[in-house]
């Protein structure tokens, strides 16, 4: 009786292991899909004087991944980008504020980038591909239109769509939320700066399904 007893709680826990792991299914036609809510540290730098450089919270945004054994897709990508820049001196003050979505345009079969999970690191074997930012960006004060800061009022924004390679994404032990460190993803003129992002993702979703017939072995 007791052996049972401790054979069953094995068997139990055995399954929560299976259940959490992303790349297992019962099905071996059956892939893991994961929606994951995004957060974003967005980092400027190489603006006009330094003025508007910082680190500035971002999102929401959503990532969706499949796992399919050790092969991982990112079938999806998109991110709000909303935040003020406050530039000032002795004498003359400039706000920039960015209202933007960044989203990647996904292949049709294997998504918008491709990796591999290696223990509990993603890294991505392709670039993130298609990556694309619309919105629009408003300057008040008193260099808008110099110095490499955007022209006065409000302006739309369009950076074309790029590929990007991604920092590797690192699950945590239960693969409920991942972080991906510091990450260059573009350059701009106008206005004049350089931009990384930093994610951090927790999982809202889960579903096993069939993989689509161009994405099987």
């Amino acid at each position: 009786m007791h052996s049972t007893r401790i054979a069953a709680v094995g068997l139990a826990a055995a399954l929560v292991v299976i259940a959490l792991a992303p790349q297992s299914g019962a099905d071996p036609g059956c892939a893991w899909t994961v929606d994951y809510a995004l957060d974003e540290n967005l980092e400027l730098t190489g603006t006009p004087m330094g003025r508007g450089n910082g680190v500035f919270p971002t999102g929401p945004g959503k990532v969706v991944l499949r796992f399919d054994g050790p092969r991982v897709s990112m079938l999806s990508y998109a991110m709000r980008e909303r935040f003020t820049v406050k530039a000032h001196t002795v004498g003359w003050t400039t706000t920039v504020t960015s209202d933007l979505t960044t989203v990647a345009t996904p292949d049709a079969c294997s998504g918008a980038a491709e990796g591999v999970l290696e223990g509990r690191t993603i890294r991505w074997t392709t670039p993130v591909r298609g990556v694309h930012t619309d919105g629009t960006i408003t300057c008040s004060g008193s260099f808008c239109g110099k110095f490499g800061a955007p022209a006065p009022g409000e302006r739309p924004f369009h950076i074309a769509g790029t590929s990007v390679r991604y920092s590797p994404f690192v699950l945590s032990a239960d693969s409920k939320t991942f972080t991906m460190q510091k990450t260059h993803v573009s350059d701009t003129t106008s206005p004049k700066q350089s931009s990384s992002i930093a994610l951090a993702g927790r999982e809202v979703r889960r579903t096993c399904a069939p993989l689509p017939p161009c994405a099987k072995h």
